[in-house]
């Protein structure tokens, strides 16, 4: 009898396959329904002057990255794949869904903890990208809540395997967005072998120049953001 986790797991392969890539550009960027495209022209921000960290040498680069997000990494998968490979990583699979949850979605999307599991279980890559705690952002009450999603996740992660954890922002749930992104830190600068990459701060320094009017997805300027600040927290990880 094939069970429900296996047929997840199989939906989860069919997923995995084809977003994986050396530089594949050929997976379309999934617009959000509720993103707008306002703001897109306004106030443009310089590719150039986002480049924090430089690459690391080629000799510190793992062979594979997988990177487990929702609609901000769906957003920016062009982006961020070509960045990311540009680094010399041979494999690169971004993974993103609109709507995704770390925990709560079992299909249409599947959720984080279900995506990393199978690929982990799988095919283990030798470096981890995570996106994911933006749309469970002020939907829990207490610390311990959003511990237990952040501490699930990073059970399935090796803890010799390099991560890097993009925080979240959205600006109908600050609070949430604060309460989740201490914890993280907090959480990775004890597991060691880890950075944050801190879209929260970005977001609040220039929300008006990368984010549309829902105060939570990119505009084109903030994929450029958001996929730099993805492969300077990588090159941070790995100097």
């Amino acid at each position: 009898m094939i069970s429900r986790r296996h047929l997840l797991f199989a939906a989860a392969a069919t997923t995995v396959a084809a977003c994986s890539s050396k530089r594949d550009l050929t997976q379309p960027i999934v617009n959000p329904a509720n993103a707008t495209n306002s703001g897109d022209q306004a106030n443009p921000v310089d590719a150039s002057a986002v480049l924090t960290q430089p690459n690391p040498t080629e000799d510190k680069i793992p062979a594979s990255v997988v990177m487990v997000g929702d609609s901000i990494s769906a957003l920016s998968q062009e982006a961020l794949d070509a960045v990311i490979t540009d680094m010399g990583f041979e494999t690169v699979t971004i993974n993103a869904e609109s709507s995704r949850r770390i925990e709560i979605g079992r299909k249409n999307p599947t959720n984080g903890l279900d995506i990393v599991s199978f690929i982990n279980g799988a095919d283990p890559p030798e470096m981890w990208v995570i996106a994911l705690g933006t749309n469970d952002a002020g939907l829990y009450a207490t610390d311990e809540e959003y511990q237990g999603l952040i501490d699930e996740m990073l059970d399935v992660i090796d803890d010799d395997t390099p991560l890097v954890w993009v925080n979240t922002y959205r600006d109908d749930h600050l609070d949430g967005c604060v309460q989740f992104n201490n914890l993280l830190k907090a959480t990775l600068a004890e597991r060691g072998n880890a950075t944050v990459a801190d879209w929260y701060q970005q977001c609040v320094a220039r929300a008006s120049d990368i984010l549309t009017d829902d105060g939570v997805h990119p505009n084109k300027n903030g994929i450029l953001v958001f996929a730099d600040l993805v492969r300077s927290a990588i090159a941070t990880r790995l100097t």
